[in-house]
């Protein structure tokens, strides 16, 4: 919940970056729906991955408890996975910054 808030409270950052932020989670879309009613508006999308495609397609799927691992990535405009962290910890502010450099050199790399 703490990433959440913290790229809410962050968003503008991805504005100046020119990036989109999708926040993804295996919890079905009526649990989503409450999650985001006691956050307040949230800037960006978040999705469900009731079926877990996209957790098992980026191997961040916890096969255990069926949970996905806290990881954040980075992805350009063509496609390309620019930052990967599957270990992501929402209390740690360098690892913040990390995506946050990833987002502007993504901005960087469009300009030339």
């Amino acid at each position: 919940m703490k990433e959440i808030t913290s790229w809410k409270e962050d968003y503008k950052r991805f504005e100046e970056a020119e990036t989109e932020v999708l926040a993804i989670s295996v919890d079905h879309i009526y649990s989503h729906n409450v999650f985001a009613a006691a956050l307040g508006t949230l800037p960006y999308p978040l999705l469900a991955d009731w079926h877990k495609k996209t957790v098992k397609a980026f191997g961040v799927l916890n096969e255990k408890d069926g949970t996905a691992i806290r990881s954040c990535f980075v992805v350009d405009k063509e496609g390309i996975l620019r930052y990967c962290n599957t270990n992501f910890d929402a209390n740690k502010q360098d690892m913040y910054e990390e995506v946050f450099s990833a987002c502007e050199e993504c901005k960087g790399d469009t300009q030339s």
